[in-house]
């Protein structure tokens, strides 16, 4: 019995490289995912029928680096043309904006604006605040969208 229970213990022994490299391989697996998916560049919101979506023409982001984005608009009947657009962003975690002020400089197509002078200087959780104003919100405040993303 002796020799049954020391064959048994080697045998659980001799498994234990291979369950450490398969737990670090797991943890290497979501450690990656993380990571891609934090520095995903395109970026979605939407209120009131409109919806937003960024993408970015550095990808991945990186820390420090100015950049444009291009801003697509749409509403039900399709692109939303000739809008009104300011976007700020900050830290809310660390209570403060980012250091550049991006602008809109033109509209590239039908609902496709061009955002220059996006930097973000630090990682952490971030927040695009987006007030955009259209032919059909006249006369109303502007349709405001917030996006929390990671970097």
């Amino acid at each position: 019995m002796k020799y049954t229970q020391q064959l048994s213990r080697l045998s659980r022994l001799s498994r234990t490289p291979q369950v450490a490299f398969a737990l670090f391989l797991g943890f290497l697996l979501t450690l990656s995912t993380g990571l891609s998916l934090a520095n995903d560049a395109d970026l979605t919101g939407s209120s009131r029928g409109i919806s937003l979506e960024i993408f970015s023409q550095l990808s991945p982001i990186e820390i420090n680096t100015i950049h444009s984005w291009e801003v697509v608009l749409t509403d039900e009947d399709g692109a939303v043309s000739g809008a009104t657009l300011d976007i700020v962003g900050g830290m809310p975690e660390h209570n403060h904006g980012m250091p550049t002020q991006p602008q809109i400089t033109e509209e590239l197509a039908p609902g496709r604006y061009l955002l220059e002078g996006v930097r973000f200087h630090m990682p952490g959780l971030w927040r695009l605040t987006a007030s955009i104003s259209t032919e059909k919100t006249q006369g109303r405040p502007p349709t405001v969208i917030v996006i929390d993303f990671t970097l």
